[in-house]
């Protein structure tokens, strides 16, 4: 892992009352208007800073929702960089073979999509969800996609001393969590640098790595016996997969863990539809961004869920 880079991307979308080629919205819903990249070396220090303003082609009225949050006015949507240009000095900053790293999942998405409505060619980096290595290393839990970088900075004692929703001050806030939360696992590990520590957790974005399917089920049917007798594909390549299934939540949720022969550990989960006429269940199987975590059963209604200090 020559190339970490940590990234945030600010975006636009379509404001109410502005119309829009549906065709266009529907092959990029968010159209990037900011880049901000740290590059890491091998300790996780900050050693390169990148920040560039994107000129939006589609979504060229501000939502007001993302002025409000953004402090972005009307006016510096008419400034910056062609995305096309703005996505080739990120990837010259980046260097060859780079791994972007970001708060969650939606950022290489959002860069995925705007890559591919401007016609430039993919796979050109691996990904890391930031927050799945928080939770999975600083909490010990599997909630990547549920804890914010304010909440993580809280968490880890960090100083919030830059001002957040601007890309390049979040792309830093998202490093130092980073670095405080892998390094502190190497204390005592011969061997072990933060690229072995990290390997774990990189994935491929432009991988199909979801699917998701809702399906009937008898209300008679005993859950765990059906999901058993049903096979189950990879989302990415399609080939089968073994499963064994336990439950989660008692008559709510069911969870198995998955083995693709090409793609390795796969999630599976089932839980219980709402608001439908005939009993069904939702069953998503999903690639992992990290280590493939299995939960433990729903605790008890006596048992309270209580945030624990780290330091206590």
């Amino acid at each position: 892992m020559r190339n970490l880079v940590v990234i945030d991307l600010e975006w636009n979308t379509a404001s109410h009352g502005v119309k829009v080629d549906p065709e266009l919205a529907s092959r990029m819903m968010f159209e990037i208007i900011e880049i901000g990249a740290v590059r890491l070396d091998g300790e996780l220090s900050v050693v390169g800073e990148f920040q560039c303003q994107v000129k939006p082609v589609l979504y060229k009225k501000i939502q007001r929702y993302i002025a409000r949050v953004t402090n972005r006015t009307q006016q510096s949507l008419g400034e910056g960089l062609a995305f096309g240009q703005a996505f080739q000095e990120l990837m010259a900053f980046a260097g060859p073979d780079p791994v972007l790293a970001s708060w969650g999942t939606s950022d290489p998405e959002v860069l995925i999509s705007n890559m591919r409505f401007h016609g430039l060619e993919g796979p050109v980096f691996k990904a890391a969800n930031v927050q799945a290595v928080f939770s999975a290393l600083a909490e010990g839990t599997r909630r990547g996609n549920q804890r914010s970088i304010e909440y993580a900075l809280d968490y880890l004692r960090l100083a919030k001393d830059l001002p957040f929703h601007e890309a390049l001050s979040d792309a830093s806030y998202a490093a130092r969590i980073l670095k405080e939360t892998v390094l502190p696992e190497l204390d005592g590990q011969g061997g072990e640098t933060a690229a072995s520590r990290l390997k774990a957790f990189l994935y491929d974005p432009f991988l199909i790595s979801q699917t998701e399917e809702r399906v009937e089920i008898d209300k008679k049917e005993e859950v765990m016996g059906f999901l058993a007798d049903r096979s189950f594909t990879c989302p990415a390549c399609g080939g089968p997969l073994t499963a064994d299934w336990r439950e989660i939540n008692p008559g709510k949720r069911w969870f198995a863990a998955g083995r693709c022969r090409k793609h390795g550990d796969i999630e599976l989960t089932a839980k219980r539809g709402r608001r439908s006429r005939t009993p069904t269940l939702q069953i998503r199987t999903r690639i992992p961004q990290g280590p493939l975590i299995i939960p433990q059963p729903a605790p008890s209604k006596e048992e309270a869920i209580v945030w624990r200090d780290p330091e206590a």
